[in-house]
């Protein structure tokens, strides 16, 4: 029944690459989904090995593909951050379930599914976010869309930034250095507020490897210093804004928000059709135009006695979605209100979930969205 990497993919409607990636992958992901992560050169800085390729068509033309991997009774599919519809997700399980006897559970991680989920013994949970703006065909047409307050906001600090100047650069041509600047620049800001950057040794590194195969490097200098800049990738019509980070001297100068702001203008100019900011639904995204799409974590399971055995991880990730959930609510309610009584209650809740959930994962163990 399992098709190889030597049969043409054109042979059959349904395929899997056993153990293996084809070199066709990269560019179908990239057509298919259009995300930085179903993307080869995302899903690279894991270990690909054991990892199998599914692949569907219809009528003659690709219609999904899913990289995956098997652990015990669970298959944990690698691509995220795409839109599939319940017919596709339905197809591959019918598969698989058939296919690979052992396999009682399939887990999709940070998935958009807009219909129903499907017929089969499923569950749906909300894990993330992303948070995406529509680009417009034209700057005027998104400069028309920005609330007044916010256009008054970037001209005044346009205006007071005089000498300022954006250089693009393909990531493939960026000096390295630089780069790293900008890096820095992330990792000051982060210092400043008391925090850790994510961007560590291993996940600056990679975040090179990225710009290198799909970057776009956006550098804003003043009187010819550099002060700022965006990095991001492109896949598709999608551009992912992955750092923008400012000299937390230029504060006073709403930086961070320019060259943000000067970033999306860029995309537009590429003919981009969207621009991702990732997670967080901070004010200055949601003036940027920016949307919050909900991701979630989907498991399809082969029948009822799988999903009632499956009780426990079930009950973890209830819980890891109440709370995003209440997340969201901090979030929304603190941006509404920033300075009154309502925010000061608000952050008092957050370090209430926080504390429940340090309790918990010392108890239960961290809570987890898909197998290990």
């Amino acid at each position: 029944m399992f098709q190889h990497a030597s049969v043409p993919a054109e042979d059959s409607e349904k395929l899997i690459y056993v153990e293996h990636v084809p070199a066709f992958a990269e560019p179908a992901l990239e057509s298919l989904y259009g995300s930085l992560y179903a993307s080869l050169p995302q899903l690279r800085a894991s270990d690909l090995k054991q990892v199998s390729t599914y692949v569907a068509r219809q009528a003659g033309r690709l219609s999904a593909l899913f990289l995956f991997r098997i652990a015990g009774r669970s298959l944990r599919v690698l691509n995220e951050g795409m839109h599939i519809n319940r017919t596709e997700a339905e197809r591959f399980a019918s598969v698989i379930f058939q296919d690979y006897p052992g396999v009682d559970q399939i887990h999709f991680h940070a998935i958009s599914i807009a219909e129903t989920i499907p017929q089969r013994a499923a569950l749906r949970f909300v894990c993330t976010e992303d948070m995406v703006i529509d680009l417009p065909e034209h700057e005027a047409d998104y400069m028309s869309r920005l609330g007044k307050a916010t256009r008054k906001s970037l001209r005044r600090h346009r205006a007071r930034a005089a000498g300022l100047e954006q250089q693009l650069m393909d990531g493939a041509d960026a000096n390295v250095s630089l780069i790293e600047r900008i890096i820095e620049f992330n990792h000051a800001r982060m210092a400043h507020k008391q925090r850790c950057s994510a961007l560590d040794q291993a996940a600056s590194m990679h975040l090179i490897s990225l710009l290198r195969q799909r970057g776009i490097v956006s550098v804003i200098s003043l009187h010819g210093q550099l002060c700022a800049g965006t990095l991001a990738c492109r896949f598709g019509d999608d551009i992912y804004s992955l750092v923008n980070a400012h000299d937390i001297a230029c504060d006073s100068l709403s930086m961070g928000n320019l060259s943000r702001h000067l970033m999306i203008l860029a995309a537009i100019r590429m003919g981009a059709r969207r621009f991702h900011l990732l997670g967080g639904h901070y004010a200055s995204k949601h003036a940027s135009l920016a949307e919050r799409v909900e991701l979630h974590h989907l498991t399809l399971y082969r029948d009822r006695l799988s999903l009632c055995l499956d009780a426990a991880a079930i009950t973890q990730r209830a819980a890891q979605a109440l709370l995003y959930r209440c997340r969201v609510r901090l979030e929304e309610d603190m941006n509404k209100h920033p300075a009154s009584w309502r925010a000061l209650a608000m952050m008092s809740v957050g370090r209430i979930i926080r504390i429940a959930r340090h309790a918990w994962e010392a108890c239960l163990g961290p809570l987890k969205t898909a197998p290990p």
